[in-house]
């Protein structure tokens, strides 16, 4: 029989150490490897009630999961946490509208102004230069942007990071509303923050009106398992059912759904279990790491704005970059990772992970910090943030203008077509509607082969620009 698809998942459950999502790790926590998961894939039969139309066992699970985040109502989704930002956004905002939009957004977010006919005011976060990585939003930059632009319906920015940076959601939040405006948070890698005590608090808890989380990128559920929280009476629950209703397939599956039902009530009965064998753990490993490593360095901050689940290993002032650190890892330790930049790696640890798997990721980065000499500094990607605060283009207009194809020589003060992405985690470096300046075309000059969204053509790096762009800018201004 060939099934090489099959084969492979198999053989790469049994070969790998793995620190990336999803967070059950090949079901080795909570006893997910003994269930039978075709027992739960079901439909809306008599008793087991509808997603959209909730008033039994899932209202019931749903309700227990809203306690359980501390929160007004809870929204089971099971095409991911894109699902929950295509709801969020198509339920707040109308046709016109405006939406302050944090640059390191997840590319739905555009997909979600393409469908809603959104106009995007950019706002950036920090760039640590220090560390090279994507930093928070202040409380600043918003109020700068709603001075700018006070019809904005409101402002989704990204807390954590894919990094682990947590930004100050109370602040920003006050702010938010005092312009009147919706916050949505788009919290998809913190689901984990339930548990508390070492880790940063929710947005849920800090004045968002939406929350989003991926359970499945933190926490042990399937992939595409997620959440849509609402937080506040801003937001209408039934008017977020009719969008959901029209993005997510209608046949939501009662796997995720039973699972992430099972994981939650799995947290609450094993919490001090979890503190001990992954929590305390994963604290231990950290400070040793911090003590042991000479020539890599693991990044922190405080834990206030920083979940520490984020293993970040950057390789900055090294003779290796984050692709051969990551290539090291898996060639000698069959250790793979989430994601390889050129100055870091990132490794994803959930309650899956403890005492055993973080010992070896620990032995293998010490070997590793042996063997490596100091050097200066290396370029960084995620120098891509564009610090202005400025109205975008409109996305809906973009995608649906005359497009070309031209050679990136061409390509300075042209407005880009579409989303070019650094992937993973998703996030536009360029995104549809914006025009390529100078630093945007040495970027992707030099990190080309790492880039989504160019084709490279004989090694030569062909970009999608609209065609007609003084009638999409005057059209945009309208």
């Amino acid at each position: 029989m060939k099934a090489p698809l099959f084969d492979k998942l198999i053989e790469y459950s049994k070969a790998n150490l793995v620190f990336h999502m999803p967070g059950h790790k090949f079901g080795s926590i909570a006893d997910l490897d003994q269930i039978d998961m075709t027992k739960l894939d079901n439909t809306e039969a008599m008793g087991m009630d509808n997603l959209y139309e909730a008033e039994g066992i899932i209202r019931q699970a749903m309700e227990l999961m809203a306690d359980f985040y501390g929160t007004k109502q809870t929204i089971f989704l099971t095409n991911g946490s894109t699902a929950g930002i295509l709801t969020s956004i198509l339920s707040i905002c109308k046709e016109g509208d405006q939406l302050i939009v944090a640059r390191n957004a997840h590319h739905s977010v555009w997909s979600a102004l393409i469908l809603a006919g959104v106009s995007p005011i950019y706002v950036s976060p920090e760039y640590i230069e220090s560390e090279h990585i994507i930093g928070s939003i202040s409380e600043e930059t918003i109020e700068k942007a709603y001075k700018a632009y006070p019809k904005a319906k409101g402002v989704l920015v990204v807390s954590p990071t894919y990094e682990g940076i947590v930004s100050d959601i109370e602040a920003i939040s006050r702010i938010t509303h005092r312009y009147g405006g919706i916050l949505i948070v788009d919290e998809a890698h913190g689901a984990h923050f339930v548990l508390e005590g070492d880790f940063p608090k929710s947005s849920i808890k800090l004045g968002a009106d939406i929350v989003i989380n991926s359970m499945h990128k933190t926490l042990p559920t399937l992939t595409q398992s997620a959440l849509l929280h609402i937080c506040s009476d801003r937001v209408n629950y039934d008017e977020v059912i009719q969008v959901l209703r029209m993005i997510q397939t209608s046949s939501p599956s009662y796997v995720m759904m039973g699972i992430m039902d099972y994981i939650r009530a799995y947290i609450q009965v094993h919490k001090e279990e979890i503190q001990r064998n992954y929590v305390n753990e994963l604290v231990s490993f950290r400070k040793i790491l911090n003590e042991e490593l000479k020539q890599l360095k693991l990044i922190s901050f405080d834990t206030e704005r920083y979940d520490i689940s984020k293993v970040i290993i950057s390789t900055t002032h090294t003779n290796i970059n984050g692709y051969e650190l990551e290539e090291l890892l898996n060639k000698n330790f069959n250790i793979t990772v989430e994601a390889a930049l050129n100055n870091y790696i990132i490794l994803m640890t959930t309650i899956a992970d403890q005492k055993m798997s973080l010992a070896k990721l620990k032995e293998a980065l010490i070997r590793l910090d042996q063997m490596v000499e100091k050097q200066g500094t290396q370029k960084s990607i995620n120098s891509f943030m564009k610090q202005k605060i400025t109205l975008g283009n409109n996305p809906r207009r973009i995608f649906y203008s005359n497009k070309q194809c031209l050679h990136i020589k061409e390509c300075l003060n042209r407005v880009s077509a579409k989303n070019i992405m650094l992937y993973p985690p998703g996030i536009p470096i360029i995104a549809i509607g914006e025009v390529f300046t100078k630093e945007d075309i040495i970027l992707l000059n030099d990190f080309k082969e790492k880039i989504k969204g160019i084709k490279i053509i004989d090694n030569e790096i062909f970009l999608e620009v609209v065609q007609d762009e003084t009638k999409v800018i005057r059209d945009n201004m309208k």
